[in-house]
């Protein structure tokens, strides 16, 4: 896979955002570790915001590689679901990325509630066959 430009947004211990560019698309990529938590999506959901805020005219495919995602707080997904609809007009489309069925099905769930279009790959090597 061939990226054009990289940006590192931010570098938690257990969440990471990057910006990339690939044939003219803009992408968020958010790799996730470990169990992400309330205060992880607080911590994230606050660089999401100020990076789309920033960048308000552009509209973002995201990746949300959660292969090393541990599980998941209820009410860090229900942050994240807030800001999923904030930002709707900025997002073009959700990839997830887990070969967990919990964490696929919970994607699923909040693509459903936020109205977004999403794919879901087990492997970031299926993902980039298909997507890039």
């Amino acid at each position: 896979m061939t990226i054009s430009v990289t940006e590192q947004i931010s570098r938690e211990k257990s969440i990471e955002m990057k910006k990339f560019e690939k044939k003219d698309k803009s992408f968020l990529h958010f790799v996730f570790r470990n169990k992400f938590t309330e205060d992880m999506s607080t911590e994230a959901t606050q660089v999401w915001s100020n990076f789309c805020d920033l960048n308000s005219t552009k509209k973002f495919i995201h990746i949300w590689d959660c292969q090393s995602m541990g599980g998941f707080d209820n009410s860090a997904k229900n942050k994240w679901i807030s800001h999923l609809n904030k930002y709707k007009n900025q997002t073009e489309k959700i990839i997830l990325i887990s070969d967990n069925i919990i964490i696929r099905g919970a994607g699923r769930i909040m693509s459903k509630i936020s109205d977004h279009h999403l794919s879901v790959y087990r492997t970031f090597e299926e993902m980039t066959l298909k997507e890039m």
